[in-house]
């Protein structure tokens, strides 16, 4: 069997500094005089757990007793504990030395030991560089603390050493000896570490193995006895300890409640003036941070459409600042969370948050004229609307979310000349209005004549679309389909908003029925849109709506039978 030789060197630094460290094996026969075994290199970031566990294990490690007479005596393992930011005069002075006079560099491979980008000094290879320089040059051993086993080497490893053994340490870390079966695996890598670095022979691996395998039998037989009498011993306290516990989460789980219903509140408030949006943003910065405080202390999810809110509202700051990146970020947050959120309970608030967080994205990035990165977003809100409406019966809230995919990708495609394309999404866009109208009657709600108005308007843009394509009998269809939705029980729009939009395709009909050559039924179409804009001006509606439809009113009159 294969045995890997190496002096193990330990360096441990501030978990706050991006300095890397990392650890290697490789055999060696030579014996000079080392002030370490072995010296650990690892990547803070990823891979101090590892390392330090490592260095436990190596310094903790006592031969057993039909071997210690002949190699034994404790090993000397550098890992860095300096908490202070390396600099090139710390790594002379303190780390050189010491990998220098190491027998062996460990190099603990993980994700982010790979070298940096951009031109950042990489320790990690610095270790793996000047190490080769030293007397212990080929002692190096390569363990695996993180990723895929096979994957990539830092410092060339793989090509300076194609052969190379690497020791499998994924999983090692604080609470490694909570599962057996990873605590039989580190305990056997762990001995091809310790062989080379005590000297140990191939020929002596068996009894070694043999003696650690008794070890840990009578270790986790301890633990097993200890665990069941201290088990015994706190039963009566564990209950207390339960019911304390929920008490706990009840109340965390009330002030994630309250923290998101005063978010939710605060967000419809109107900011009218600068007092008011100051005190706006004041109530939904603290609530959100509240939010956030209350997230990290329980193991409950906090309301995901509080959640969601909060990131959505500080992704609009960040767009007011003008900073793009952080914005982006804080959208995809929302949008992460809310699916994730809906992944592990399919709950219709986390489908609706999910919804509302791709929507409020696609609009930012319209404002950010971003269309290709709108259309995306357009095409995944009505993805996701189109799956949870089916995973959620049909539900009005998420049926809406679709019309607004579908009304908006239509927008989009007009603006870049796609216009069957464009009629296409509006058309869909008013069918599934026409299941959110259906779905409404069906709970025996009044009519929602914003979405009445909304439906004819995308009849009528679909309609529009098809006039620009001279295709004058599809036009008329959608121009006829809009008058249709728009009328009530007795034939005539019931609201100013919706008579307006039914003016505009009764004006549109005129001309394409003038064009036909069919006098009678662009007579009928300019009759009709002059009741329309006549039942506005006699309406409630504002000073706006009825300005508009004076306007339009004057442009009929105009018009020849």
């Amino acid at each position: 069997m294969k045995i890997l030789f190496a002096s193990i060197s330990v360096q441990m630094r501030d978990p706050a500094s991006s300095d890397p460290r990392l650890v290697s094996i490789s055999p060696s026969n030579s014996m000079p005089e080392f002030n370490y075994d072995a010296f650990i290199s690892y990547r803070r970031s990823d891979g101090i757990a590892v390392a330090r566990w490592l260095r436990r294990a190596l310094v903790g490690f006592r031969l057993p007793a039909a071997l210690r007479d002949v190699y034994g005596r404790k090993l000397r393992v550098y890992l860095d504990l300096a908490y202070e930011r390396g600099s090139s005069d710390f790594y002379q002075q303190s780390i050189r030395p010491a990998l220098l006079s190491s027998r062996y560099l460990i190099v603990v491979a993980t994700p982010n030991a790979m070298r940096r980008p951009g031109g950042v000094e990489d320790w990690i290879e610095r270790e793996i560089r000047d190490f080769a320089t030293g007397p212990g040059a080929g002692n190096v051993i390569v363990a695996r603390g993180a990723g895929d086993f096979d994957g990539p080497l830092p410092g060339g490893l793989k090509e300076t050493f194609p052969n190379i053994e690497i020791v499998d340490l994924r999983g090692a870390g604080r609470f490694w000896f909570l599962s057996f079966s990873r605590v039989v695996r580190l305990s056997a890598e762990k001995l091809k570490i310790v062989a080379p670095l005590f000297n140990i022979p191939p020929d002596e691996m068996p009894r070694l193995r043999q003696e650690e395998e008794k070890r840990q039998q009578t270790q986790l037989g301890a633990v097993a006895g200890a665990t069941l009498g201290t088990l015994l011993a706190v039963g009566s306290l564990s209950v207390v300890a339960l019911i304390n516990q929920h008490k706990a989460i009840r109340a965390n789980d009330d002030s994630m409640f309250a923290a998101s219903s005063m978010v939710e509140e605060a967000v419809n408030l109107s900011a009218g003036d600068a007092s008011a949006s100051r005190t706006r943003r004041l109530i939904i910065g603290r609530g959100c941070d509240l939010l956030d405080k209350a997230d990290q202390g329980t193991t409950n999810d906090p309301p995901i459409n509080g959640v969601v809110t909060c990131r959505l509202e500080r992704g609009a700051r960040r767009e007011a600042l003008h900073e793009d990146k952080e914005a982006r970020k804080e959208f995809s947050d929302a949008i992460e969370r809310a699916a994730l959120s809906h992944q592990s309970r399919a709950r219709v608030d986390a489908a609706l948050a999910l919804l509302q967080a791709r929507q409020a994205y696609a609009e930012y990035l319209m404002r950010q004229k971003d269309t290709d990165g709108a259309s995306h977003a357009y095409a995944d809100l009505l993805e996701d609307a189109r799956r949870l409406g089916k995973e959620h019966d049909g539900r009005a809230q998420i049926v809406r979310f679709e019309a607004e995919a579908r009304g908006q990708t239509g927008d989009l495609h007009a603006a870049a000349n796609r216009h069957q394309e464009a009629a296409d999404s509006y058309s869909a866009g008013a069918d599934a209005l026409k299941r959110l109208l259906d779905a409404r009657r069906s709970d025996g709600r009044t009519e929602d004549d914003q979405v009445i108005a909304w439906r004819v308007r995308l009849f009528r843009l679909a309609g529009q679309q098809y006039v620009t394509l001279d295709r004058p009998d599809p036009a008329a269809e959608q121009f006829k389909l809009a008058v249709g939705a728009g009328a009530s029980d007795d034939g005539k729009p019931a609201d100013a908003s919706v008579a307006y939009e039914v003016a505009i395709a009764q004006a549109y009909t005129l001309l394409i029925e003038r064009k036909r050559g069919n006098a009678a039924a662009a007579a009928d179409a300019k009759q009709g849109a002059l009741n329309s804009v006549d039942a506005i001006a006699a309406s409630d509606a504002g000073a706006g709506l009825k300005r508009l439809a004076a306007d339009l009113k004057r442009w009929i009159e105009q018009q020849g039978n």
